[in-house]
């Protein structure tokens, strides 16, 4: 069936979108992500294609506010040194920049399984700028390992990242399960990536950091702030973890735990200025686009390919869920892919094995490219609110590899194990 011209024109729009997301620049013009994403968004509600009412029932507050208060968070942290003494800290256990890679990934990916990994990124993403500013290391590596870390180490349980938690609730899968099926594709992702890295960046892996280091207590400016924006980091850790039991969403966690934060700043007008706004306005322009294509229908002509080989016995019905997960997490990023896919696994009954499979193949293929996952995009624009960057082709060098190995290894694991 041939789409028709409405079709085509949301395809026009989100074409635009993705290419502008990858050149950057148009001319001396350069395009950040977000204006990318707003362009797309104005464009659909110029041509018809969705309705201001539809548009603004696309976005999903909650995300919003679960980013507007890690945000304030996050400046807190840095107004009080907080950040600056965790950047001391793990740069002191280095000693040398590959081994500070490698803590780096660990961290990132043991934190991003028990958290939820759009935090972690939210949180690290400025430590990791402000270590390697001072050890003064290329900050590239270190930035793409954590937003791939994120992505794998979330991997591994029902609560690491947003598409896990809605594969949970609306499966059932047991948690004893999840964890154990995914542990050892996890770890050896782990391994992989940082292989990968550390091969594609092989040059600026041979540095030893200087001996006369600061003392990490000497980076906080407001001691007393920063035990309390501390106590306010961990109380939200722990409402992540307990969202279930208390029923309190993450994002009003979020909110709680910013609000907290703010009181205990001495500059509070700094703090609503240092928010990142451009990312805040990338998801709600994304939510706009996302929710167009699949209305649209675009997508159902590429599930169609893979609906006799997604529920088939045995190790094809993994291998087809992964290649389904790594061509349209590309298109619509990974969270919105499981949102669009969780009333065919329902309807279709889909065993424990293919909700796994689901689970860790859109949350693995988000690797592939930038667009990939909400975390990519976030350690992007972090990073460029405090002056870094890193451009889709060089993103796409070291994830693509990182995701197709991490898939790779997943679906031979879960194949064997059934």
């Amino acid at each position: 069936m041939m789409p028709g011209p409405l079709q085509l024109e949301v395809l026009a729009v989100f074409l635009m979108v993705y290419a502008l997301i990858v050149v950057r620049r148009v001319g001396r013009f350069k395009v950040e992500v977000w204006m990318a994403m707003l362009l797309g968004a104005i464009a659909l509600l110029s041509i018809g294609a969705v309705g201001l009412k539809e548009a603004f029932s696309a976005i999903n507050m909650d995300v919003l506010l679960f980013l507007f208060g890690m945000f304030v968070v996050v400046e807190v942290m840095t107004q009080t040194g907080l950040l600056q003494f965790l950047a001391i800290t793990f740069i002191r256990m280095a000693r040398t920049s590959s081994r500070l890679l490698l803590i780096m990934i660990v961290f990132v990916s043991v934190a991003s399984a028990f958290l939820l990994n759009d935090a972690v990124v939210l949180v690290m993403t400025p430590i990791v700028v402000a270590a390697c500013t001072i050890a003064k290391v290329r900050k590239t590596p270190y930035l793409l390992a954590v937003a791939l870390s994120s992505n794998i180490g979330s991997a591994l349980t029902p609560i690491g990242n947003p598409q896990n938690v809605l594969i949970k609730i609306e499966s059932g899968i047991n948690v004893l399960y999840f964890v154990g099926r995914m542990l050892v594709p996890v770890v050896l992702g782990v391994v992989a990536e940082y292989l990968i890295l550390r091969t594609i960046y092989r040059r600026d892996m041979n540095r030893t950091f200087d001996g006369e280091m600061p003392e990490p207590s000497s980076m906080l400016t407001n001691r007393a702030g920063a035990k309390m924006v501390g106590v306010i980091t961990a109380g939200i850790i722990l409402g992540f973890i307990t969202s279930d039991l208390t029923g309190w969403t993450i994002a009003l966690t979020a909110a709680i735990g910013g609000t907290a934060a703010l009181l205990v700043s001495t500059d509070r007008r700094q703090v609503v200025r240092g928010i990142d706004w451009g990312t805040l306005l990338f998801f709600a322009s994304m939510f706009v686009v996302m929710d167009t294509v699949e209305r649209s229908g675009l997508l159902q002509g590429i599930i169609a390919p893979f609906g006799s080989t997604l529920f088939a016995p045995g190790p094809t019905s993994v291998l087809s869920i992964f290649g389904l997960s790594i061509v349209l997490s590309q298109i619509t990023s990974n969270v919105p892919f499981v949102a669009i896919m969780l009333p065919v696994f329902r309807t279709a009954g889909a065993s424990s094995a293919q909700w796994l499979a689901l689970a860790a193949g859109s949350t693995l293929a988000g690797n592939c490219t930038l667009l990939g996952a909400a975390a990519n995009i976030i350690v992007l624009e972090a990073a460029e609110s405090r002056g870094e960057s890193f451009s889709f082709t060089e993103f796409l060098k070291a994830g693509l590899p990182t995701a197709l190995v991490t898939s790779a290894m997943a679906v031979a694991f879960l194949s064997m194990v059934g």
